[in-house]
């Protein structure tokens, strides 16, 4: 099996014990209040999330709440960050439907349109 493959079915095994973790923690999650999330995340193994759940495996956790960990490092973001990154992901036609809706954006694009200052 070449290099290539066995990368490819290290990540899948990651992958699959990551989405059983993510399914537990997320029907914990569901049962304290919370609203559940179901992501995938692929990670690389030079990854620090990857790291840290091979850091904890090796000094012999087993159940730990991975979805907690990641939430709980995940509420260390910045709205700032959540906030530029909705702006930068934000399709040009939101934005647009959005200015128009406003009455001093649209006076301002029509006036953009026509040409005028």
């Amino acid at each position: 099996m070449t290099e290539l493959a066995q990368e490819g079915q290290k990540k899948k095994k990651n992958l699959e014990a990551q989405d059983e973790i993510l399914d537990q923690d997320s029907r914990a999650g569901a049962q304290a209040g919370g609203k559940k999330l179901r992501l995938t995340l692929v990670e690389d193994e030079q990854s620090l999330l990857f790291g840290f759940q091979q850091t904890l495996k090796e000094r012999g956790l087993k159940n730990f709440e991975l979805g907690d960990i990641v939430a709980e490092a995940l509420a260390t973001v910045p709205k700032e960050w959540w906030d530029a990154k909705v702006e930068e992901i934000t399709p040009l036609e939101w934005k647009l439907h959005a200015a128009l809706e406003n009455p001093d954006m649209r006076e301002k694009l029509m006036s953009l349109l026509n040409g005028k200052k």
